[in-house]
């Protein structure tokens, strides 16, 4: 038996793809030794990332336009003289350029090349350290990273309900069952 036989599969899981390649202790390194798995979750992480560009892109469309309509009743002739009025306008002008599938890729190349870190710092900190450097893949970090790794905790759940349900309760009903497991796993 091969010591990659207890892994065997993992290699197909998006999940765990997603997860490794997101993570800044490995990144693409696990991956060398599959140029077609490597390409196919960079392709996934650059898709996901491009939603979540244009989601954010929607976000401020409707809000930019609902601000600018506010702020156009409610100036009076001096304060549209005003430098900050050049400014904001020359803000709104610089909007980043490209597609969002363009500005995922280019985020993504640049968190590929940044540097490995080692692997006792812990991910998820490092994350919030460099979320203004990458602003959309960090969003993607967050809700990827969050995934357990273990099934401990449902397991518990069901051990619990073993112990509240069992031959001399078994007439309790669904609502009493699922309150009494709630607080006695919210107890602690």
């Amino acid at each position: 038996m091969n010591d990659r036989d207890g892994f065997k599969n993992t290699e197909k899981s998006k999940t765990l793809s997603r997860c490794t390649f997101l993570d800044p202790r490995f990144k693409h390194i696990p991956f060398n030794h599959n140029a077609t798995l490597l390409s196919n979750t960079k392709t996934d992480i650059i898709e996901k990332t491009s939603e979540i560009i244009r989601s954010k892109n929607i976000e401020e469309d409707g809000t930019y336009e609902s601000a600018t309509l506010v702020d156009v009743n409610t100036t009076s002739n001096s304060e549209q003289l005003s430098i900050w009025n050049d400014i904001d306008s020359c803000v709104a002008k610089s909007t980043p350029m490209g597609t969002a599938k363009s500005r995922a890729i280019v985020e993504v190349q640049r968190y590929l090349e940044d540097s490995i870190i080692s692997r006792s710092q812990d991910p998820l900190k490092w994350w919030k350290d460099h979320s203004y450097n990458y602003p959309h893949l960090n969003v993607l970090a967050q809700n990827t990273l969050c995934h357990l790794g273990t099934s401990v905790p449902c397991e518990r759940v069901f051990s619990s309900a073993g112990l509240v349900l069992n031959d001399r309760r078994c007439r309790l009903k669904s609502e009493k069952v699922n309150m009494l497991l709630f607080l006695h796993y919210n107890s602690k």
